[in-house]
């Protein structure tokens, strides 16, 4: 499996979320006027990718972490759902075995705009990054 995990991410949200009309990659950084997509949308981003201990030179591998943020862009009828669902689908879920389960670090309302919410949660998994 790759390093980076976002495409296993998508999928699995796109498998296990039927909230979501648009399931996809994140273009954007902060919430946007024009989507251009059909909502509720969980669109997926690599948020961080940092190093969580010292590198072994003899191999070489080092232990990181890989956050990934999940937007949430829901009206507000469906958005506790949009957001439940994520969650169920990813807490613990581990996308193989160089990656460890994911797990929650956070998440926050970005904007409310009008009948939608803006929401961003962040997940994490620890793995390697190993000379390629």
């Amino acid at each position: 499996m790759a390093y980076d995990v976002i495409d296993a991410v998508i999928a699995r949200i796109n498998a296990e979320c039927p909230v979501f009309v648009t399931v996809d990659e994140a273009w954007f950084a902060q919430p946007i006027d024009d989507l251009g997509a059909e909502t509720p949308a969980a669109l997926v981003y690599l948020a961080n990718d940092n190093a969580a201990g010292e590198i072994e030179t003899l191999r070489p591998v080092q232990a990181t972490t890989l956050s990934y943020g999940v937007w949430i862009l829901a009206p507000r009828a469906q958005f506790r759902e949009a957001r439940r669902q994520v969650r169920a689908a990813l807490f613990g879920h581990a996308v193989d075995a160089d990656h460890n389960p994911f797990g929650f670090a956070g998440g926050e309302t970005a904007d409310i705009r009008g009948e939608f919410v803006w929401w961003r949660e962040f997940w994490t998994t620890d793995t390697w990054l190993r000379d390629a």
